[in-house]
């Protein structure tokens, strides 16, 4: 089993939401994301379990969470996309990567984007 602050060091502390033309807007990953929950306490945050998925072109990690205040579970997915586009500093640095990350209810439905980190 996996330790709960290892898992919190897998999930980002933030991700960017898009503002159209303005920009864009930091927001806490440190939340529950369910529906009628307002945590945004971390203490009250458990995650549980991870899952990965690797793939050519990106990698998929599952966290699931529990959430103390609602006692019910959400996934926070988090999809890093491989190979975005070539570094423009040195010919032999790593290529880019971009990172996605979504909310998921404890049955899989996918609650929506949250942004990218």
């Amino acid at each position: 089993m996996v330790e709960e602050d290892d898992l919190r060091l897998e999930i980002p502390s933030y991700a960017f939401i898009a503002l159209a033309r303005r920009g864009m807007e930091k927001i806490s990953l440190d939340q529950c994301f369910l529906n009628n929950c307002d945590n945004q306490d971390l203490n009250l945050l458990e995650p549980f379990k991870k899952e990965v998925q690797e793939e050519e072109k990106k990698i998929i990690k599952h966290i699931y969470i529990r959430c103390k205040k609602c006692n019910r579970t959400f996934i926070l997915k988090l999809e890093t996309l491989k190979n975005v586009a070539k570094s423009t500093r040195a010919k032999e640095e790593e290529p880019l990567s971009m990172g996605l990350v979504y909310a998921l209810d404890e049955d899989g439905k996918n609650l929506g984007h949250i942004g990218y980190f």
